[in-house]
């Protein structure tokens, strides 16, 4: 197996269209056929279902993809890594993780500690939960921003924000004018939600939330990408339950509206390694929200 099928398989499984992904990654339809081909042979198992309407991943492809998006990960770091070792008497700082920190949280945090720490080199890298950790583990990250705090020996975490889901809608929508919807208003309506595969945690709090109101969720479409979930939303396809960051979008054709009652939420936490010598990763911390609370382990 080749890290380049790596990335056509994590391609493939976000657009779900072979001619879409071909496009996407500058390859011939055939190629890209061939290279799926390939790992599958190579894994013993079908990653996807095809048929002329169609393509969905196989519980087999679910299983695979956050593993590949690891995998893709990790050799990205490993390049960087690499690379920053010879930067002479470079000060590196690795951050990264869920969206809700770094496109939500870390801009002002970011600006503020290099205000005062000009010398750090700090990189910031969006990943989910699962390879932020496994990042943090080999020393590809310094702080990991995750959605459950772990249970770990040798990590300490802080609870950084807990953050409320929003409902995304048309400015069409003729519930755009409200100030707050209720979850029964959007019961019935189609839904545009990040997949399990890619979002576990998004995914599942989103439908316990309406399961808990005996809403069986009417789930038009999945995506991967925030932006691209807003976009559907633009276009009319159905609304969305997004972290209320995604509101900083600020889209003229998409109105963000709070639910009734609060409506549920996402939380982040900071994880570090226990033992961490370096001193930017202390500085940094002081940075962050909650930053004199006492609840580390």
């Amino acid at each position: 197996m080749k890290l380049k099928q790596f990335r056509i398989f994590v391609v493939l499984a976000d657009e779900l269209h072979f001619g879409r992904a071909a496009e996407r990654l500058h390859l011939a339809q055939p190629a890209l056929s061939a290279q799926i081909k390939m790992l599958e042979y190579d894994l013993g198992v079908p990653l996807f279902i095809r048929t002329t309407r169609w393509v969905r991943l196989t519980s087999a492809g679910e299983a695979f993809l956050p593993e590949a998006l690891a995998t893709i990960a990790q050799s990205e770091a490993a390049v960087r890594r690499a690379r920053a070792a010879g930067e002479k008497g470079a000060h590196i700082l690795k951050v990264g993780g869920v969206d809700s920190a770094t496109a939500g949280l870390l801009p002002g945090v970011v600006r503020r500690f290099r205000e005062v720490h000009p010398n750090v080199n700090l990189k910031v890298f969006e990943m989910l939960s699962a390879p932020a950790l496994n990042m943090l583990d080999s020393r590809s990250l310094d702080v990991a921003f995750v959605r459950k705090k772990p249970n770990d020996e040798h990590l300490k975490s802080r609870f950084v924000l807990s953050e409320p889901i929003v409902v995304a809608l048309p400015k069409s929508h003729l519930l755009a004018g409200s100030s707050e919807i209720s979850v029964s208003e959007i019961a019935h309506e189609p839904l545009v939600i990040s997949g399990r595969s890619s979002r576990p945690i998004m995914f599942d709090v989103v439908l316990e939330y309406l399961r808990s109101y005996g809403i069986e969720p009417n789930i038009l479409q999945e995506a991967n990408e925030r932006h691209m979930i807003i976009a559907m939303v633009a276009s009319g396809l159905g609304v969305s339950l997004v972290p209320s960051w995604v509101s900083d979008f600020k889209r003229d054709d998409v109105i963000f509206l709070p639910l009734k009652g609060g409506g549920p939420t996402v939380d982040v936490h900071a994880v570090w390694r226990k033992k961490e010598q370096m001193t930017a990763v202390t500085d940094f911390l002081e940075y962050l929200p909650n930053a004199k609370s006492t609840d580390d382990e």
